[in-house]
C-alpha cells in the first residue's frame, strides 16, 4: 500500500487477481476450490495411511525394495521438474512430502 501511494501505480499482481476474480465464471471458481481442497485432504489422508501402514510394518516380507528405490528416483525427478516450471507451492509441499515419505519407508 505505501508503494501504491507513492508511485501511484497498482502491484501488477493485484490487478491481475481482480481481473481474474472479475472475469471468471463464480461456479468454476466455486468448483476449482472445492476440487482443490478435496484433493488437500485426500492427499493427507493418502500420507497418514501410508505412514501407519509402514509404521506397524514389522518386516519387509512382500514388499520389493528396487521398487521403493525406483519410486523415490521418479518422485525426486517429478519434484524438480516441478521446481524448474515454477510450480505453485501447495503442489510442490504436496510432492516434496510425498518425497520425504517415500524416502522414510
Amino acid at each position: 500500500r505505501k508503494q501504491e501511494a507513492f508511485t501511484g501505480e497498482e502491484d501488477q499482481g493485484n490487478d491481475m487477481l481482480r481481473n481474474m476474480l472479475l472475469d471468471t465464471n463464480p461456479y468454476l471458481l466455486a468448483v476449482t476450490a472445492v476440487v482443490s481442497m478435496l484433493h488437500t485432504v485426500f492427499d493427507i489422508l493418502a500420507f497418514k495411511n501410508d505412514i501407519s501402514f509402514f509404521k506397524n510394518k514389522k518386516s519387509m516380507e512382500g514388499i520389493s525394495l528396487r521398487s521403493m528405490i525406483v519410486n523415490v528416483g521418479f518422485s525426486l525427478v517429478i519434484l524438480l521438474y516441478l521446481a524448474d516450471n515454477e510450480t505453485s507451492y501447495m503442489v510442490l509441499m504436496s510432492n516434496g512430502m510425498g518425497l520425504v515419505i517415500d524416502v522414510w519407508k
